[in-house]
């Protein structure tokens, strides 16, 4: 299973849109491929992961 997305492929049309709503809204979006199913997690495990984050600085996504 290929747990991290290829960013999308899009057209330079597609590219001025994204570029435009990115003005507009003031962020930067990434264009991603499909991206897999989140994991359902238990509460336990959450804050296990919720903790390991605040330990390292980091965001983890957990994929499933």
């Amino acid at each position: 299973m290929k747990l991290c997305p290829d960013y999308a492929k899009i057209d330079n049309k597609t590219l001025d849109k994204i570029k435009t709503l990115e003005n507009e809204l003031g962020l930067v979006l990434l264009a991603y491929e499909k991206l897999p199913n989140y994991a359902k997690m238990e509460d336990k495990d959450i804050v296990k992961l919720k903790e390991v984050e605040k330990s390292m600085g980091v965001t983890l996504i957990a994929y499933s």
